[in-house]
């Protein structure tokens, strides 16, 4: 069931602003504006492209983008084609990039030549000569490369209500990849009503602005840019300033010239932010909301942003990728004791609940794991019947692995994630995959990982490893640069004769996280 005046897809989302306000801007990257008709030209040729060059209905087409006008247009394009985009991120490895275009049997890939100083091309031609796929080239400029030129605003119209005609918002709108305790990529299902209800309901209940403006700085392959950032605005006729890596003095000169009315973003960039020479000299007075998920905000860095936007309100949330993002969330508020102690009230339009080993719902106060049931659930994992089962309770509830407890005024206190993954930085970190790529070395006979807590990343891995022959802890470290994307690199490593294990194979974790503890005291 779509929810009353919820548009079935973001392509539904879309339509009205491109043939009702055409010359609304939609994008910029750098100083070209583009607007909604722009937009949708791009994607109607970039759909025609799609299907000329075989693709069809459900089939998967691997996007690697950076936040730029060409990752929205490419999702559209998809849409409109009846494919499902696949998101990479740029920072993967070569390794990493490819586990994923096999594991989806991605048909066409449309990558970026450059995320920053990064030179992607010897990826893509790795791609397209030992996997036979077809690759689509953008950038670096706006417009260069690849994209097709635009439709004429006639065939436009036509192409785009054609595309959502009869169309089914049950299907995938996005395979979203994430990992798990084996430490291998599962790829999330997310339906297009998923996608669509989370969007419409962000805007309405967190960032009601007519033609709400915001930065487009956040991974595009990540559920958070899908929905609060790419949904909001689609659903919303608003304007992304798009930037393709996150940046403090960016932020800050839109903030004071570009009359943003939402600042998102994790932790770890408000910090940045707030810690930046030129915050204090700046007027961000007209922010209209702030809002954080991917854990809590340190309460001098709210303390600041509070002092510098005495008329925003702030907002947190938790979810998950299972979840289409947002499950709990602040009610834009100013409460200083909530946004610190809490992680919000549970979204009214979900059923929420804690329960205990045995799926049982708990009363207030108790902790338990958190599970939800959603009206437009996520499709399950791709290829993977048996880890989409173990997702769900016998009766259709989503188990999150993660603990909390919820208060006597409704609000969720978050207690920790049951699950080995950690935060860092924003980006989801499954120690499994770091143990694979350690182990895979010739002088680790066994590796573990754990989160620990940085005020500055929120968390970052230490590892610890078991050796078979001596190696160095920064040789090993160097070794995994080219394995794994930077935020899953490990900050330490420490060197055991043998790692602690409960019985005989269980890593013992929390002995380690003592371990590190005591060598912080000097006592070892």
């Amino acid at each position: 069931m779509i929810e009353a005046n919820c548009p079935p897809s973001l392509l539904h989302a879309t339509l009205p602003w491109i043939a009702d306000h055409p010359d609304l801007p939609a994008m910029s990257m750098g100083n070209q504006v583009i607007s909604y008709s722009e937009i949708g030209a791009w994607a109607a040729a970039l759909a025609r492209l799609l299907r000329a060059s075989g693709i069809s209905g459900g089939d998967r087409v691997a996007t690697m983008l950076t936040p730029r006008p060409e990752a929205v247009i490419a999702y559209l394009a998809c849409w409109m084609a009846g494919a499902v985009p696949v998101g990479l991120n740029t920072r993967f490895r070569r390794e990493e990039q490819r586990q994923i275009l096999s594991d989806s049997d991605a048909r066409m890939l449309l990558a970026v030549l450059r995320d920053g100083a990064q030179d992607l091309t010897p990826d893509l031609e790795a791609h397209h000569t030992d996997l036979g796929l077809p690759v689509l080239r953008l950038g670096p400029g706006w417009g260069e490369g690849d994209l097709p030129a635009p439709l004429s605003r006639q065939e436009t119209l036509i192409d785009w209500r054609a595309a959502c005609d009869g169309f089914d918002p049950s299907i995938p709108a996005v395979i979203v990849y994430t990992s798990g305790s084996t430490g291998r990529p599962k790829g999330a299902l997310i339906t297009h009503a998923g996608l669509a209800f989370r969007a419409w309901n962000l805007h309405l209940d967190r960032f009601n602005v007519p033609h709400v403006r915001q930065i487009l700085d956040l991974p595009v392959n990540h559920i958070g840019a899908l929905a609060s950032g790419i949904g909001v605005s689609l659903v919303a006729g608003g304007f992304m300033i798009t930037r393709e890596n996150s940046d403090p003095a960016f932020t800050l000169d839109c903030l004071r010239q570009d009359r943003i009315d939402v600042l998102n973003g994790v932790p770890a960039m408000l910090a940045r932010l707030v810690d930046h020479p030129d915050f204090a000299a700046a007027d961000i007075s007209r922010l209209r909301f702030v809002s954080w998920g991917a854990g809590p905000i340190n309460a001098r860095i709210l303390d600041a942003l509070m002092q510098s936007a005495p008329r925003a309100l702030f907002s947190q949330q938790y979810g998950m990728t299972e979840s289409n993002g947002p499950i709990v969330f602040t009610p834009p508020t100013r409460d200083v004791e909530i946004l610190l102690s809490t992680t919000g009230r549970p979204d009214p339009r979900l059923s929420l609940r804690i329960a205990d080993e045995d799926d049982r719902p708990l009363p207030p106060r108790q902790d338990g794991e958190i599970q939800v049931l959603h009206p437009h659930p996520f499709a399950g994992y791709l290829d993977k019947p048996e880890a989409t089962a173990a997702c769900f309770t016998a009766d259709g509830w989503l188990r999150t692995g993660d603990l909390a407890h919820i208060r006597d005024d409704g609000y969720l206190v978050f207690c920790g994630r049951s699950k080995d993954m950690y935060k860092s930085g924003g980006f989801n970190v499954y120690p499994r995959e770091i143990e694979l790529a350690l182990e895979g070395l010739p002088q680790v006979r066994a590796a573990a990982v754990i989160g620990i807590e940085n005020e500055t990343w929120g968390q970052v891995g230490h590892a610890f490893v078991e050796l078979g022959t001596p190696a160095a802890p920064e040789q090993l470290l160097a070794a995994l640069r080219d394995k794994l994307a930077n935020y899953k690199l490990p900050k330490g490593l420490t060197v055991l004769e043998s790692i602690p294990r409960i019985g005989v194979s269980k890593v013992d974790r929390a002995a380690l996280a003592r371990r590190l503890e005591d060598d912080r005291r000097g006592l070892v």
